[in-house]
């Protein structure tokens, strides 16, 4: 099952050629193109991480197993926390105003764009200013100031799993054990250890690899956190589109 729904995301994102191209004359427009983009990101990183998910079950990677899945419930949590907490009290009230309209627009942009990373530095190699940004930043936390923002702010993934978990606490469960598998601690220690005659090594070659056992009890969950979530929250973010026909009305 696992398998096809990869294969069906693969060929969902290749599928999907829709261009950046904002059409800043009518917000309308521009969220529809803000959308169809979001929508094969959301499918194209998806289809990613279950593909390298599998991959590496196969040669019995099970820390990268867990990286694999600790992104996809996040990324679940992500789109959830934007159609339910951001989209929907919006579109909810019905006929937009142009004020209402420039609001949709902010939130999908934050959607798209939302970093904690200076890029637009990174990709024109301004390195210096990126070690400048990141002494400063370590100055103002000793001061408790607050660093003006250089980038649109991404929503915490902490705050988009709470709010889900306030619906389904089980996900709080999932994030939690995905996270302490891939966390320099015991659970990410035991992803590469094994056992043999009672006795327990820090390498998957000695006996029975303790990677093995974790998989089997933590795949289930994430199966059933993630894939009909994932599934029903990108048909919900697409159903925010304007059709055709609505804009050609006006």
């Amino acid at each position: 099952m696992f398998r096809k729904g990869a294969s069906h995301l693969t060929a969902m994102a290749n599928k999907l050629d829709i261009p950046w191209e904002p059409d800043l004359t009518d917000g309308r427009r521009l969220h529809n193109n803000y959308v169809r983009n979001l929508t094969c990101a959301y499918a194209s990183k998806f289809a990613d991480l279950s593909n390298a998910l599998l991959s590496a079950l196969q040669n019995s990677d099970y820390l990268t197993y867990a990286l694999c899945g600790r992104a996809m419930i996040e990324i679940v949590a992500n789109l959830r926390y934007y159609i339910f907490h951001q989209y929907r009290p919006l579109l909810d009230k019905g006929n937009l105003s142009s004020r209402d309209i420039q609001k949709l627009v902010e939130i999908d942009d934050r959607h798209l764009r939302g970093a904690r990373f200076d890029w637009e530095s990174f990709l024109f190699q301004r390195y210096s200013k990126l070690k400048e940004d990141a002494i400063r930043q370590l100055k103002d936390k000793k001061s408790n100031v607050v660093s003006e923002a250089i980038t649109i702010r991404q929503v915490n993934a902490q705050t988009c799993i709470e709010k889900w978990a306030e619906q389904m606490p089980e996900i709080l469960i999932a994030y939690s054990l995905f996270c302490d598998l891939v966390h320099p601690n015991i659970g990410s220690n035991f992803l590469v250890a094994s056992t043999v005659s009672g006795k327990l090594y820090f390498t998957k070659s000695k006996g029975e690899m303790v990677g093995h056992q974790i998989f089997q009890q933590s795949f289930p969950i994430l199966v059933s956190s993630t894939q009909k979530p994932f599934g029903e929250f990108l048909s919900l973010l697409m159903a925010t589109c304007w059709q055709d026909a609505e804009l050609a009305c006006t």
